[in-house]
């Protein structure tokens, strides 16, 4: 399986259509518009990396950095395509960009995920050597 990684900084209507598909079980409705994707594109503090594969989008994650720490939120994957390496993938390509950017530490919230899907986000990144203290995943890159 052939993925790309890359920040998301023009929209299309593939984009639209793929980010509503990952998005669709987790984030309200009103921030998959157009002009919702619009803004947080446009938005400065933030990127959006998004792993493609067969020139569909099937997962992404929100980048914050402050200082050496990147905050990263929204990590999904599509449902479709997961245990098939696609998240672990997006994970080390982000992180490996975030080093060359001279970021220390990575950081994910887990206050943010679903109690549904809390045990499998914290399986699946203490897998990716993150340490998970007080709902907080963390890992020096």
């Amino acid at each position: 399986m052939r993925l790309s990684v890359f920040i998301a900084d023009t929209l299309s209507t593939q984009l639209v259509i793929d980010l509503q598909k990952i998005y669709g079980n987790y984030l309200p409705a009103t921030s998959l518009t157009t002009e919702a994707i619009t803004e947080q594109l446009n938005d400065s503090t933030s990127r959006l990396f998004l792993t493609m594969f067969n020139e569909r989008h099937i997962g992404g994650v929100k980048v914050q950095i402050t200082g050496t720490t990147a905050t990263l939120s929204q990590l999904q994957i599509r449902d479709l395509t997961r245990r098939r390496g696609v998240g672990k993938n997006l994970l080390t390509q982000v992180e490996k960009q975030l080093k060359a950017e001279g970021v220390a530490q990575v950081e994910y919230a887990l206050t943010e995920v679903d109690e549904s899907a809390l045990l499998a986000i914290q399986a699946f990144l203490v897998n990716s050597d993150y340490q998970v203290n007080d709902g907080i995943a963390i890992k020096a890159i």
